[in-house]
């Protein structure tokens, strides 16, 4: 591949250890200080007036415990591999709410919990699949998960008939009225 002045740029920040050092201690300094702040587990101050949290002392701590991470590297290394799926996730919600909202009136406001209610529910259900197939399909997964389907042949097909009647009976008892008025 053709390096670009992008792509080269992010490399350096890669070789100076701007994703191992700085964007953590960052990212952990903000956390635990916005924390903090709100929690004012140091106390408060008098400021012109006013009461706040004692910022001195929680940005020392904030610092402190930024530092901490870092020089953990396995710490570091979590941070790194689970905040990209988090941001994927997220997307994968927001993509999800945009298909939804596709089929709502603008008449009203968007409920999400009216959205199972009616034909929406079978929709929903399927936008929740799709995504889940394009998302498993951006990881390689789907092939792995049809050669799966398709080895199992008929097991496949006898569990999920299975699983679809325990379901059916689940929802049966659930919604059913029992009866008994109280």
């Amino acid at each position: 591949m053709v390096g670009t002045v992008l792509g080269d740029a992010v490399d350096l920040l890669q070789t100076m250890g701007f994703f191992d050092v700085v964007l953590p201690f960052l990212l952990v300094f903000t956390i635990v200080y916005g924390i903090m702040e709100k929690t004012k587990i140091f106390g408060t101050e008098e400021f012109n007036g006013k009461e706040r949290p004692k910022k001195n002392l929680n940005a020392m701590f904030a610092f402190v415990v930024a530092f901490f991470v870092i020089s953990a590297k396995q710490i570091v290394a979590s941070i790194q591999t689970s905040l990209p799926m988090v941001a994927l996730v997220l997307v994968a919600i927001i993509c999800f709410l945009m298909l939804v909202g596709s089929f709502v009136s603008g008449e009203k406001e968007f409920n999400f919990m009216d959205m199972f209610k009616g034909w929406q529910g079978g929709i929903a259900i399927v936008f929740v699949i799709a995504l889940l197939a394009i998302f498993a399909n951006s990881f390689g997964l789907l092939d792995t998960l049809y050669k799966y389907i398709s080895g199992a042949g008929n097991d496949f097909f006898i569990i999920s008939i299975f699983l679809s009647v325990i379901g059916g009976i689940v929802l049966f008892v659930f919604n059913s009225d029992s009866g008994s008025k109280a």
